[in-house]
């Protein structure tokens, strides 16, 4: 049930990633005129959406590093002094 789950949001997730795909790929405003001006607009634009994919990899990053985190550590209750001993029954 619980994988059924999982699976379910997992497929979810992919297909909103691809129905924004082609917004994902769009410049601001004075990216755009840079490009229009140029006089090797393909280039340009190659150059600016890879930049732009590159900027993202950080914050992306962070923030699936502190959901892993938290993820793993949302039952998690007390602290290290209020964990039972083993062995010494």
């Amino acid at each position: 049930m619980k994988t059924q789950r999982t699976l379910i949001l997992l497929l979810f997730a992919c297909a909103m990633l691809l129905a924004g795909w082609e917004p994902a790929l769009a410049q601001c405003a004075m990216c755009k005129a840079t490009i229009e001006n140029s006089t090797d607009a393909a280039s340009a634009s190659e150059a600016l959406n890879l930049a732009a994919m590159v900027l993202l990899v950080p914050p992306v990053t962070i923030f699936a590093g502190l959901f892993a985190v938290f993820y793993r550590f949302r039952n998690v209750q007390g602290g290290a002094d209020q964990a039972e001993p083993i062995g010494d029954d």
